[in-house]
């Protein structure tokens, strides 16, 4: 289970010529996410259908991109986590913070469910 410690990032980046979004967590671990997969996952009801909050498939990503992202960016949501403008002009999708530790892709911890 995570602690509220743990879901607070300390820095986070986006990288388009890497094509990569990356947190670094309060408790030092690190997740990269790659940006076409960080889309495909917008937790926003347009996206994923009202009432579902189940975490995406991990293997989402690490399929190829469909496409690259050019422009992407990012504002605090209060203290709950960031709302991601993408380039092709979606931006109702706020990510939490602890959703986004929980997507983690390479955090062994388990994830617990919604």
């Amino acid at each position: 289970m995570l602690t509220p410690r743990q879901t607070l990032p300390t820095r986070v980046t986006i990288d388009t010529e890497a094509q990569q979004f990356q947190i670094h967590w309060a408790d030092g671990h690190e997740t990269t996410f790659p940006l076409d997969g960080l889309r495909k996952a917008c937790p926003c009801a347009n996206c994923q259908g009202h009432g579902n909050q189940q975490l995406p498939d991990p293997a989402l990503f690490d399929e190829p991109a469909d496409r690259t992202w050019t422009d992407v960016q990012a504002e605090r949501a209060g203290s709950i986590g960031l709302r991601l403008t993408w380039d092709d002009g979606h931006d109702t999708g706020i990510y939490s913070w602890e959703r986004l530790r929980r997507m983690c892709p390479d955090d062994p911890r388990p994830k617990s469910a919604d």
